[in-house]
């Protein structure tokens, strides 16, 4: 395909941490055209020049819908790397539609998804929500319904401005349910928090809280867990400790900005002079075909999150490019391959490691193989519960 006929791809915030990414992502695939926007016009030209492939560049504020729209004439779909989601609610996904053309956000955008004849949008396709709820279908192919999973997520690094409100807003816009866990039906105050919660990769055991969400009910529903439980974990205390003083009310916009900068001061707290990573790590017990019984596990570890969401919004938006998602509305965990997303990250992100593991009582582990799906067979890794 000639470089005009290329699809053309918009990263809207496509100069922050996340849309660096999903830039980078995309020019090394040298399948599409590139337009990066932001307020700063002159930051989204620089990190244009710096890509490997050429890329164009727009000034575009978010909050503004006749701005949105000019940026999105003549893209085949618009990539929404910009934040706080929560605030900025479906305004570009609104204007991308208006323009023609197809949508992904990292994040959700919080209001109800109204399809549009014709057009596709993605929600959700970072790191969590949307990795995270990759993995219990991952983890469940070959597998008879009725498994029981445990993920968890785990981070250590200092957070952007605009990663922190996302945060805290999300914990009050009804994300999930703490304490819950998934028996065929959401039951609330089912779990306790784990002071010694061990992690595969983590040096130290973590304070981990069950939170329930939305995406992982969904899944579980979709594929017939018989259980399904999720864990935030938390590496140190004073970002654990901002997110308790901060819970309750609704805060104006001055408060839950004071609250952000906050949360960014304690995760530079917690990750000073150490090493920076992001672990999301799932286990499903199950039993194959033939009803032998199947342990599964998979550890993904990069060092920077930011990275790891525009990775995963950068397949989402080449996988919507391509015609592979259908038409509609959707979360990214509903429709993307997990598989195929897995690879992506494995091959295309620096830093990156990918282990999985499978214990099974079929006669073929004894031998030192997997059940046919190209992973280790043998014990799962020290530090997995």
């Amino acid at each position: 395909m000639s470089r005009r006929r290329a699809p053309l791809i918009g990263i809207i915030g496509g100069y922050g941490a996340v849309g660096r990414s999903a830039a980078r992502s995309l020019a090394a695939e040298g399948r599409f055209r590139l337009r990066l926007g932001g307020r700063d016009g002159e930051a989204a030209r620089a990190c244009a020049a710096r890509l490997p492939a050429p890329a164009e560049a727009m000034a575009v504020d978010a909050g503004d819908p006749r701005s949105l729209g000019r940026f999105s004439q003549g893209c085949r779909t618009v990539l929404n790397c910009a934040g706080p989601a929560y605030l900025l609610v479906d305004r570009a996904r609104r204007a991308a539609f208006a323009a023609g053309a197809d949508y992904v956000d990292v994040m959700d955008d919080g209001r109800t998804a109204d399809p549009v004849p014709g057009r596709t949008a993605v929600l959700s396709a970072g790191l969590t929500p949307g990795l995270s709820g990759l993995l219990p279908g991952l983890l469940s192919q070959g597998l008879r319904p009725g498994g029981e999973f445990t993920g968890c997520y785990a981070g250590l690094g200092t957070l952007t401005r605009t990663g922190a409100l996302d945060y805290l807003l999300s914990a009050e816009r009804g994300y999930g349910t703490p304490m819950a866990v998934w028996r065929g039906g959401v039951v609330p105050s089912a779990l306790a928090v784990e002071r010694h919660f061990p992690v595969p990769g983590v040096p130290r055991p973590l304070v981990a809280h069950p939170f329930l969400t939305e995406e992982l009910v969904d899944r579980a529903r979709e594929l017939g867990l018989g259980e399904a439980r999720w864990y935030n974990a938390f590496d140190g205390d004073a970002v654990l400790g901002t997110l308790n003083r901060a819970r309750g009310g609704h805060p104006g916009p001055r408060d839950l900005a004071a609250r952000a900068e906050e949360l960014v001061r304690s995760s530079a707290l917690d990750a000073a002079g150490r090493t920076p990573y992001h672990v999301l790590w799932g286990r499903l017990e199950g039993s194959d075909q033939e009803g032998n019984a199947v342990s599964r596990a998979i550890v993904i570890r990069g060092e920077d999150g930011s990275g790891l969401t525009g990775a995963v919004g950068a397949f989402a938006a080449a996988a919507v490019c391509g015609g592979q998602v259908l038409r509609g509305v959707h979360q990214a965990s509903a429709v993307l391959s997990p598989r195929a997303v897995v690879d992506w990250l494995r091959t295309g992100v620096p830093g990156v490691t990918v282990r999985q593991t499978t214990v099974s009582s079929s006669p073929d582990a004894e031998h030192g193989r997997g059940p046919g799906d190209g992973t280790e067979a043998g014990g799962v890794e020290e530090g997995t519960l």
